[in-house]
């Protein structure tokens, strides 16, 4: 359902409620004056043991400020969530704010100072061609979440459509600095294309460990002996 069925949908049972509201109000605004020109009470008595009336008035007046109150607020956080989105920050929460899981999960190993590289299939159940693009949050340090990294991540393609009954291999090679510290980064990869669609890729750095060459002996030639004459 768009918003714009939602809002119409809501306006229109708010000018029922308004239109019901008000039949009610003058049908019961009748029936009192009717009542009150056929009895002998006079007004003042009526006002003056009608307590509770005035009371009940109060409280129902109250409620309905804080409703009021409460519905501005959801709309402030509505509004404040709809921005985020369009912003694209790799939020993994949907509209409703829950936290959302990744439709799939990589992980690799390597080590600091080399490169790591794995793929993935991307498919669609949808009846049309949809034109995807791969964005990607920064790495964050497990044993410290303060702590996020760049790892110089290349996928091929990054960008491309995604046909009906196909389906796309996304090749991810990363590239560990010497300096990386040991342990698992997490980053998060939205898809675009598909709504609240992200995959999740985790690294496990080992040590840095430096390769050092062989030093090769030198060729020692054989000796010619001369034959004795």
């Amino acid at each position: 359902m768009s918003e714009q069925t939602s809002i119409t949908q809501d306006l229109e049972s708010l000018f029922k409620k308004t239109t019901e509201a008000n039949k009610i109000f003058f049908s019961e605004s009748t029936k009192f004056i009717k009542n009150i020109s056929a009895s002998n009470v006079r007004g003042e008595d009526i006002f003056a043991n009608q307590t509770k009336l005035f009371k009940d008035a109060l409280n129902l007046f109250v409620k309905l400020n804080i409703q009021h109150t409460s519905n501005l607020i959801d709309l402030g956080v509505a509004i404040t969530k709809k921005m985020n989105s369009q912003t694209g920050n790799g939020d993994t929460t949907d509209e409703t704010g829950d936290e959302t899981k990744p439709a799939f999960v990589l992980n690799v190993s390597a080590a600091a100072g080399t490169s790591a590289a794995t793929q993935f299939l991307l498919d669609s159940n949808k009846n049309e061609p949809i034109q995807c693009n791969l964005k990607q949050t920064g790495y964050t340090f497990q044993d410290d979440p303060s702590i996020a990294v760049t790892f110089e991540t290349i996928f091929s393609p990054q960008s491309f459509q995604l046909n009906v009954g196909e389906a796309q291999k996304v090749e991810i090679k990363i590239t560990i600095p010497a300096d990386a510290k040991e342990g698992i980064y997490l980053s998060n990869v939205q898809v675009e294309g598909f709504e609240h669609t992200y995959f999740s890729l985790f690294i496990n750095v080992t040590p840095y460990r430096e390769t050092k060459a062989k030093s090769q002996k030198p060729d020692v030639s054989s000796k010619t002996r001369k034959k004795k004459k």
